[in-house]
């Protein structure tokens, strides 16, 4: 696992030995959603959530879409150019 970003209380990682699509974990409190990375002409995209309300939803998808570029480049740099 490797924690790429942390703020305002947010925790986003991505796992060394996940699988493609691009995506990242974000945690907050109790909660976790997947968001989906898409390409750089993209948004990222919800893929599943728990434990959070919509307004914690809402900030973790505007945060990943805020370094959506450096998360892409992290993606890669552990993974490679899988999709």
């Amino acid at each position: 696992m490797s924690e790429v970003l942390r703020e305002d209380g947010y925790i986003i990682k991505i796992w060394f030995n996940d699988h493609p699509p691009k995506h990242v974990h974000v945690f907050k409190s109790n909660g976790e959603c997947v968001i989906e990375l898409k390409d750089r002409d993209n948004f990222p995209m919800l893929v599943k959530f728990q434990g959070m309300n919509r307004k914690e939803v809402t900030k973790a998808l505007k945060l990943v879409n805020n370094y959506h570029e450096k998360l892409i480049e992290k993606w890669q740099a552990i993974h490679g150019d899988e999709s």
